[in-house]
């Protein structure tokens, strides 16, 4: 199943906030659960909880699902307009 960009993002947030803020953080369940139900009620939940996050924690958990997404090739193809769609994963 093709995720969109919303999807990647709280996919990469909750894995980049449980490792760097614990399973049992806040963050991480909020992530969590935006990535397991996406609902625009737990996208905010997970950004609310992100802006509760101190600075530099969050700086470091930006930096990670930075990192992931922009080095994901499908996802990146997935964005092209005129990119060919093919039902394979890159």
């Amino acid at each position: 199943m093709k995720k969109n960009a919303t999807d990647r993002f709280f996919n990469e947030l909750s894995l980049a906030s449980t490792e760097i803020t614990g399973p049992d953080s806040a963050l991480a369940k909020a992530a969590r659960m935006a990535a397991d139900a996406p609902s625009p009620t737990n996208y905010v939940k997970a950004q609310e909880a992100l802006a509760l996050v101190q600075e530099d924690v969050r700086e470091k958990i930006l930096q990670k699902v930075h990192g992931q997404m922009c080095s994901n090739i499908e996802a990146i193809w997935d964005q092209l307009p005129h990119a060919a769609k093919t039902d394979r994963p890159n």
